[in-house]
């Protein structure tokens, strides 16, 4: 593999990896405002943007490990 290759991947393994740290982050801080809602709409608003961080964190777990594959694949 070219170093650039390398270079490319490492960088897009990275950006993956920190994308996770983030939606780990807004996760948590998410779950805290739900359990501190007290209306019913905003509970339910907040269930709504859990639900899309966690698609979010689904899909960039995967685009993750695909790239750990890739690299260990061209070592």
């Amino acid at each position: 593999m070219s170093d650039e290759t390398m270079s490319t991947l490492e960088r897009e393994l990275h950006q993956t990896k920190g994308a996770v740290d983030v939606l780990d982050i807004l996760r948590e801080e998410m779950e805290q405002w739900l359990e501190e809602a007290q209306d019913e709409s905003k509970h339910e608003a907040l269930e709504n943007v859990l639900g899309h961080i966690e698609v979010l964190d689904v899909e960039y777990r995967r685009r993750h490990a695909q790239v750990q594959k890739r690299i260990q694949e061209e070592k």
